[in-house]
């Protein structure tokens, strides 16, 4: 597995949401695969407007400097007035460590 640097920011962000961890381990599921935002809400058994606060921000309730975008791991893309958010290719390393990181602390669990 290729090493990667992962910002203490992201790992932050990460361990304080539920949400954003199951919507990277969705989209890493689907990866190099873009979908939309109330597909990502159906697969991950959230409402439309908390998997976009995790995804982009939404006002008070979700911080924007916490969200998926703004970290650089999945990406907004518009096609024809319509969104649609991929894994980038560090959100896809960060996933790899994660699942390599959480395997291996299961053990002392």
């Amino acid at each position: 597995m290729d090493t990667v640097i992962v910002d203490p920011q992201v790992l932050r962000s990460l361990h304080r949401s539920e949400l954003r961890k199951k919507i990277l381990m969705y989209l890493s599921e689907i990866y190099p695969s873009a979908t939309y935002l109330s597909e990502i809400a159906r697969v991950v058994s959230s409402d439309p407007s908390n998997v976009r606060g995790a995804l982009v921000g939404l006002g008070n309730r979700y911080n924007g400097e916490s969200s998926l975008v703004y970290l650089g791991l999945v990406e907004e893309v518009s096609n024809n007035g319509f969104k649609y958010y991929r894994l980038t290719d560090y959100g896809k390393k960060v996933v790899d460590y994660l699942k390599e990181y959480y395997r291996y602390y299961r053990r002392f669990m």
